[in-house]
């Protein structure tokens, strides 16, 4: 018997931060499982920080891996039964900056330059690729700059754990070089981990990087709904149409993993608006709970995916 491949939603933010893309592709991961739906979920691309999201980080730490703390909720609220670095093929890992260090030395100036270059936070980053028969590979970049000058606060008996298991360890020191090697793997490990949890699914949902408007083209192909989130609203946008405008900005020259909703939605085609209820706090990790307190703009998301 053929799978009956049911669509992808993309959830992408309107704003950078705090848009509410995981509380509702939680939600929406639970209500298809709760319709006997076999969901997948996938975050292609995220990065978090060791000392905002500590929990998240105790649990790579005691477990020697790296992810992220959305995957975490997205694999609970699904019950997809895939490693997280599978689900959450690239990640990196974040961290403040060590102020005192600063302030002692009287650098004070430095350290407020420092602290909006997100390229001086980071610690490593984690690319997972799947290889011929399943096999896991994970790739690390090492930012070798920021650990050796002590600027960051860093677990670094965690960090050299993590090295360890590396198959291969890429040392960084700038942000160009950063970018560039983003450039160069992060195709690959997206596009591998996702046809597993695509071929391993019926339906995937799909939460995208801060306010990025584009994953990977081969994902791009696959998704039958976009949705636009910010706190109070939620916006679902004619998917064909979303192809199309991304499409047009290729063609001019501009590369669609770097674009970013305000540069993109007065384009799109909207089918609904919808009023996203403010959701309190215990109700985040109670998926249950969760759908029913914004069981309106759950119906309307998967009546558009005709499920």
């Amino acid at each position: 018997m053929v799978k009956k491949q049911l669509p992808s939603v993309f959830i992408f933010g309107l704003f950078p931060d705090s848009s509410g893309k995981t509380v509702i592709s939680t939600a929406l991961s639970r209500e298809l499982l709760n319709r006997g739906v076999k969901v997948g979920v996938f975050k292609p691309r995220s990065g978090h920080n060791l000392w905002y999201q500590y929990e998240v980080f105790l649990k790579c730490k005691s477990e020697g891996r790296l992810f992220c703390e959305d995957i975490v909720k997205l694999k609970e609220a699904s019950e997809c039964q895939l490693p997280y670095e599978v689900l959450n093929p690239v990640d990196a890992l974040l961290a403040p900056l060590n102020t005192k260090l600063f302030i002692e030395r009287g650098l004070t100036d430095r350290m407020y330059i420092l602290e909006e270059e997100l390229h001086t936070h980071l610690i490593i980053e984690r690319y997972t690729t799947l290889g011929d028969y399943g096999k896991i590979r994970n790739v690390l970049l090492l930012n070798e700059r920021s650990l050796k000058s002590g600027s960051l606060l860093v677990d670094c008996e965690y960090v050299n754990r993590m090295l360890m298991r590396a198959e291969r360890i890429i040392t960084i020191h700038t942000a160009e070089e950063w970018a560039a090697l983003f450039n160069k793997l992060a195709s690959q490990s997206i596009c591998s981990c996702y046809r597993k949890v695509k071929n391993e699914h019926e339906a995937v949902v799909i939460e995208g990087y801060n306010d990025a408007v584009a994953p990977e083209r081969q994902i791009l192909n696959d998704i039958d709904v976009a949705v636009g989130v910010a706190p109070g609203i939620l916006v679902i946008y004619d998917a064909d149409d979303f192809r199309r405008v991304l499409d047009v900005m290729r063609r001019l020259g501009r590369d669609p993993r770097t674009l970013r909703s305000k540069e993109v939605i007065k384009y799109l085609k909207r089918r609904r608006i919808l009023r996203v209820p403010p959701v309190p706090h215990f109700l985040l990790r109670n998926y249950d709970l969760l759908c029913e307190r914004l069981r309106a703009v759950l119906d309307s998301i998967v009546s558009e995916m005709r499920v």
